[in-house]
């Protein structure tokens, strides 16, 4: 029994011994060892994370696929990050009424694309309710672009946060600084520039050379539609700040104000008035659209409007010098009551805000540390430069250092517009989760005109009188939303009826103390304190 053990005992050290030895390498000349080759391998294929990400797809975009997913730009993201997104996206024109729905249905995606600074009952609500997540925990942990982002621009820290300092978007930036920034600006003043070089005028800026050019236009000119505008909101953009008026809050020296009530209000309105009733404004100026608008000016009916600059300018320049190379198109500073002195308001977004919607990660998604690193890539430089530029040696190049979009941009040869060619590689031209780039901008606005449109759209005092986002509380924001509704409806109708003649303006001031009972003055409070509460985070 001894012998038979001590034999077990030696067989068992030997085998030991043997099996702890290195391993020859397959190869005699080598001399080394396998260190990976003889271990089992794991046949589980490796998990890919996936996320549902609901956003209403750009009209451009849809013009070219039927789910951002297709695109060229969401293949390469999915490449870069490891992560399958597949996008939901609601019906076209119906965004509003679909994310109504999808709250209401309480089954959300992973991640919601919206312009959160306009939900019901703020930013707040959504949290409160349960929609959304918080995310300064997120950005710590996972989040390390947005994190250095909200470290250099404390501005911007500002923006995205409560005023109980609770984070809630991965916000749509266009750009890191308000000031000397084109991105802000995105539409003006579209003058048939042919037309004033036979009046022989020079650029209008107050509202008198204003008139004086539109009377020529249809005195001089024979010009069927002097003027034509898309309502009453691009006819408070272009013409009222040359009375120092504005049709929505802004701030004075630290106070909020509303400019429906201010007594330059009527100066405005006198003055479209007598545009109107003298035929410089279009007569159809109330159901003007995009469309009709468009068929007007390419039907050289009429000798000035107000557009965008790319879907306006960009897109009218290049079909006349199809059909009439004669026809050239100009812009002009933003109206001031007084030659050389910079406009008072103008059309102008803030760097965040409801201008675009922005992404939330919602209380369903499973895995937030995905959602969360998939959102935060396009805040780097690798994922700046895809969602701003595409693919590097497809749809740009780098050009003594700066990004050029090569002709599958510029002239496809698919015969795509810019803004098609874009939605296939990049999201620049529309909104989501990312910081657009000036350098797209200066690209998109390709035309020697539109580049000298977007530098005198510049010209205005608009930044010191801009409300920034602020968040009003669920109660403040319940009780706003009744009193703005009732304003809104009100006041739209009103100055209708004022510009086309239906109301004397000798009932301004009734109109006035009306707005004043639908009680505008205490929107103004709560303004005020929403102002108060944000310059203080």
């Amino acid at each position: 029994m001894k012998k038979l053990l001590t034999c077990i005992l030696v067989f068992a050290m030997v085998f030991t011994f043997v099996a702890c030895q290195p391993k020859q390498s397959g190869s005699g000349n080598s001399g080394g060892t396998q260190q990976q080759a003889d271990k089992p391998v794991d046949s589980k294929p490796q998990e890919v994370p996936e996320l549902t990400y609901w956003t209403e797809l750009n009209a451009n975009t849809a013009q070219v696929v039927k789910n951002l997913g297709e695109t060229e730009y969401a293949k390469v993201l999915q490449g870069k990050t490891g992560i399958k997104v597949n996008y939901l996206h609601p019906p076209a024109g119906q965004a509003d009424d679909a994310f109504s729905i999808l709250i209401a249905s309480a089954d959300y995606p992973d991640i919601i694309e919206y312009k959160w600074i306009d939900y019901p009952g703020s930013p707040v609500s959504a949290i409160e309710n349960g929609v959304i997540i918080e995310l300064s925990e997120v950005f710590e942990k996972y989040s390390p672009n947005v994190t250095a982002l909200l470290e250099k621009y404390p501005e911007i820290k500002k923006m995205i946060r409560t005023d109980e300092g609770h984070y809630y978007v991965y916000p749509f930036l266009r750009g890191t600084t308000q000031d000397n920034n084109p991105l802000v600006f995105s539409e003006g003043a579209a003058i048939r520039k042919d037309l004033l070089d036979k009046l022989g005028m020079s650029i209008p800026e107050t509202p008198g050379e204003w008139y004086a050019m539109l009377k020529g236009f249809k005195d001089q000119l024979n010009v069927e539609i002097p003027i034509t505008i898309r309502g009453t909101d691009h006819l408070n953009r272009l013409l009222a700040p040359g009375f120092d008026s504005w049709n929505d809050f802004y701030v004075d020296d630290g106070v909020v104000k509303h400019g429906l009530i201010e007594p330059n209000r009527l100066d405005y309105l006198t003055e479209a008035r007598k545009w109107y009733e003298e035929g410089l404004l279009d007569s159809e100026f109330l159901v003007v659209d995009k469309n009709t608008q468009a068929t007007k000016v390419m039907n050289s009916q009429v000798g000035a409007t107000y557009a965008p600059g790319g879907s306006g300018m960009g897109t009218w320049i290049p079909a006349f010098q199809e059909i009439d190379p004669t026809v050239d198109f100009c812009s002009a500073p933003p109206m001031s009551p007084e030659k050389g002195r910079l406009a008072k308001f103008s059309r102008m977004n803030t760097i965040y805000g409801n201008s675009g919607p922005s992404a939330a990660i919602s209380t369903a998604c499973k895995n937030v540390e995905a959602a969360a690193r998939l959102l935060d890539f396009s805040y780097g430089e690798e994922g700046h430069m895809l969602v701003n530029f595409g693919i590097e040696g497809v749809s740009y190049e780098m050009v003594n250092g700066n990004p050029e979009y090569t002709e599958v941009i510029t002239d496809n040869p698919d015969g795509l517009s810019m803004t098609n060619a874009m939605s296939i590689y990049m999201r620049c031209h529309t909104n989501g989760a990312f910081i657009q780039d000036p350098r797209y901008i200066e690209q998109y606005y390709r035309l020697p005109q539109q580049q000298e449109a977007l530098r005198m759209w510049t010209q205005t005092d608009m930044g010191k009188h801009l409300l920034p986002p602020v968040s009003a509380t669920s109660a403040e924001s319940e009780e706003l939303a009744q009193i703005m509704n009732n304003i809104n409806i009100y006041s739209k109708e009103m100055e209708s009826k004022f510009i086309t003649g239906v109301e004397s303006l000798s009932k301004f001031d009734e109109y006035v103390e009306q707005l004043k009972a639908f009680n505008i003055e205490r929107a103004i409070e709560i303004m005020q304190n929403c102002y108060d509460r944000y310059m203080a985070r």
